[in-house]
């Protein structure tokens, strides 16, 4: 809301300013033609059109420079150098929040950024509770996109027991890309490895095993065991458990939930091809042992589904039914309102082209109005520029002060300064985090260029290893970070 009043006021100010100078330029050639009465006319014209060819011009400046430091960050990110690139991520947040962009731009600019933001986040092996809150935030409104999704089902699947918002998240998602059989495989198994046998887990379920690939072999005979485990013996369960037992699970454990089926299934249109396979699996079998094999399991009882139609029918066609009513209702007072607003406009109009004082009125008017907006808003969009340029100064100071990461990495030492800038400048000149530094030995001084810092050894000796594979420095080893 703020950033769409930063943009309309900015929008406006320049509006009255380049529109003011063009209405003064124009309409003394034009007033002669078109009189006093059709004045306002080319002005309203003259207005809408700077207004609309403002917003156009911020609107692409602004997208311009998100687009700009996005592909930055992305180098930085290639390069290894994350913090860096977080930072050039942020200024383009800065960039969004800022008076360039009209409300539906933002609002596009900003899934774009997020979803760079987000995959950003996702590749780093250390997640803060601040990336891990914006990658949440990220998946809750767009759960639609399956690469972030299904980069992060695989990293909660190892995190054992999760939140129940981490579960919301999974069932949205899965609602959201219903035919993405990768996304439906890893919320299934976080559904299994929470034994959940609810609405949503099962729909899950009933997805991955009708998809028939091969990697539903593990899911069905999980859910086979689990199905067993509460005692479910319906025409569902009777299907996974002869499907598991294809697939090479626990037989003996798997003929008690096929018993229990054959026991409590009645023969229908639907359950006549499944329950033929399951007593011939069943042949041979005393009928004292089918009776054992069948206690302790449950009669079917009818799916949540089921029940849920005619309610979900009533009520949509109440629904219907209301928003009709109200839509009728509302275009018959807004149609009063315009006639009545057209009359009195109407009448208004006469009455000025009629009397020479209300026309002075009226000019004289324009004019004050005018000159008070134009004031209003100079002095909004001044003490709006002082503010956010004493803002951000303060802000990147104190950022910058503490550096936790104690290594680094030597790549070069020369015994004159120049030699150590130029290898710096070609360094930074490939997209490197590059310093130099003076250290005074016993006989000789050097001036060492280092690269980077790190958190521990082995990230520095990764990075190392990458620049000199790719040919970028010839040697270096891991040395402690001093700040340049």
């Amino acid at each position: 809301m703020v950033c769409t009043l930063r943009h309309l006021i900015f929008r406006t100010w320049a509006t009255v300013l380049v529109g003011g100078g063009l209405c003064l330029l124009i309409l003394p050639a034009i007033h002669p033609h078109i009189g006093l009465e059709w004045t306002l006319v080319p002005v309203a014209v003259i207005l809408l059109g700077v207004f609309m060819a403002v917003g156009w011009v911020s609107n692409r400046v602004g997208m311009s420079a998100v687009e700009r430091l996005v592909e930055e960050a992305t180098k930085w990110e290639r390069a290894g150098l994350l913090r860096s690139a977080e930072k050039t991520y942020k200024r383009a947040a800065a960039v969004l929040d800022s008076f360039l962009f009209s409300p539906l731009v933002n609002r596009r600019e900003s899934a774009y950024l997020a979803a760079h933001l987000a995959r950003f986040y996702l590749a780093k092996a250390d997640k803060t509770q601040d990336s891990e809150a914006f990658i949440i935030s990220y998946l809750q409104s767009h759960p639609e996109d399956g690469e972030v999704a299904e980069d992060w089902l695989r990293q909660v699947e190892n995190l054992g027991e999760l939140k129940r918002d981490y579960y919301e998240l999974a069932r949205r998602i899965g609602d959201a890309q219903a035919e993405n059989r990768d996304v439906q495989h890893l919320i299934a198994r976080l559904y299994l490895a929470a034994r959940r046998t609810d609405f949503p887990a099962l729909q899950t379920y009933r997805r991955v095993l009708d998809g028939g690939t091969a990697s539903a072999s593990d899911i069905v005979r999980d859910l086979a065991v689990l199905f067993i485990r509460e005692g479910r013996a319906d025409e569902w369960a009777l299907t996974v458990y002869l499907q598991a037992l294809r697939q090479g699970g626990e037989r003996s454990l798997l003929l008690k939930g096929i018993a229990a089926c054959v026991h409590w299934l009645g023969e229908n249109e639907r359950t006549r091809r499944p329950l033929r396979e399951a007593r011939r699996v069943l042949e041979g079998v005393d009928e004292v042992i089918l009776e054992k094999m069948s206690a302790g399991f449950n009669p079917p009882t009818v799916e949540p589904s089921a029940l849920g139609i005619s309610r979900k029918i009533e009520v949509g066609s109440a629904l219907k039914k209301a928003s009709k009513h109200v839509g009728l209702a509302l275009l018959r007072i807004s149609k009063s309102l315009a006639f009545n607003i057209g009359m009195h406009a109407k009448a208004l109009i006469s009455f000025i082209k009629r009397s020479k004082r209300a026309q002075l009125v009226l000019e004289w008017s324009m004019t004050a109005v005018l000159v008070v907006a134009v004031g209003m808003l100079v002095v909004n969009t001044v003490g709006h520029l002082i503010t956010t340029r004493k803002g951000p100064p303060k802000k990147k100071e104190i950022s910058e002060v503490v550096v936790t990461d104690p290594f680094t990495i030597q790549v070069a030492a020369y015994l004159k300064p120049e030699d150590a800038q130029g290898y710096t400048s070609y360094l930074k000149k490939r997209g490197l985090d590059a310093y130099w530094r003076k250290k005074e030995g016993t006989k000789k001084t050097y001036y060492q260029v280092r690269v980077s810092h790190f958190a521990d050894k082995a990230s520095a000796k990764s990075y190392g290893a990458s620049l000199k594979a790719q040919g970028i420095i010839d040697d270096f080893y891991v040395a402690n970070y001093d700040r340049p």
